[in-house]
């Protein structure tokens, strides 16, 4: 945990916080960072800016800290369109999704998501948050990603994919595709990202993209699972980006 989140009915008007001993965060302050009275800490608000939380009392009790939040956290842009993967690797994809800073994550049912994975119980929304939560804390970030799930892949595309467009370019991650993400160009905006199941989405699903402005690109030619996938294409849009940002050496 390189951040402490504290949601913001935990913090009262004078800026105190109290975290009973059986709080996962306040277990962590004091057993892994042994955090002693006076000791500052990174801190942040859910949704809301960043800052630090002096700790003031550390005992069998749990712990008292004292808290200012003046820094603005970054704003997420990019969106994630997911194919329900299996649920320990959803929880894991959410959780780095968090981390990586999108803003919406779509987990959408594809051809070849196993029914199963639909009716897991990893897609609770309690499940879902406490996940992204935890990516959060990693990458000291605040802002919660939003969440939804889609059942039925066809209602989703034609219904509600267009809403869920982020501002700039629409990109689908797929290792047979012709063009490297390397020649695209990231204005400064946040982009789609669609990612398949391992064995990849359907013609027709990538048929569906497709018309609806989503570029396929591979960011290598080997297929990998989804949790790497996602860190890999999303590192490399981050290159990309500093590489455009600094140079303006932008592909034509």
């Amino acid at each position: 945990m390189n951040l402490l989140l504290l949601a913001g009915g935990e913090v009262d008007a004078r800026g105190r916080a109290e975290l009973p001993a059986d709080d996962r965060r306040a277990r962590h302050v004091q057993h892994v960072l042994r955090a002693l009275p006076g000791q500052s800490l990174r801190a942040g608000l859910l949704d809301g800016p960043l800052g630090t939380a002096v700790v003031e009392r550390s005992d069998a009790r749990g712990i008292a800290l004292s808290c200012s939040f003046d820094a603005p956290a970054p704003e997420p842009r990019d969106v994630l369109v997911l194919a329900i993967p299996r649920p320990k690797v959803l929880l894991r994809c959410v959780e780095a999704a968090a981390a990586l800073g999108f803003a919406r994550i779509a987990l959408v049912r594809t051809w070849r998501t196993d029914r199963s994975h639909v009716e897991a119980s990893a897609l609770a929304r309690d499940a879902l948050r406490a996940r992204a939560i935890l990516g959060l804390e990693q990458a000291q970030r605040t802002r919660v990603p939003r969440i939804e799930v889609f059942a039925r892949f066809r209602p989703f595309v034609e219904d509600d994919l267009e809403a869920w467009c982020a501002a700039g370019a629409r990109l689908l991650a797929d290792p047979s595709a012709a063009d490297p993400l390397t020649g695209c160009r990231l204005p400064d905006a946040g982009i789609t990202l669609a990612i398949g199941p391992e064995r990849g989405f359907t013609p027709y699903e990538v048929e569906q993209f497709g018309t609806r402005g989503f570029a396929r690109v591979h960011a290598g030619r080997h297929p990998l699972r989804v949790e790497t996938a996602l860190a890999f294409v999303a590192g490399h849009v981050a290159a990309l980006r500093a590489r455009d940002a600094c140079t303006g050496d932008v592909p034509s």
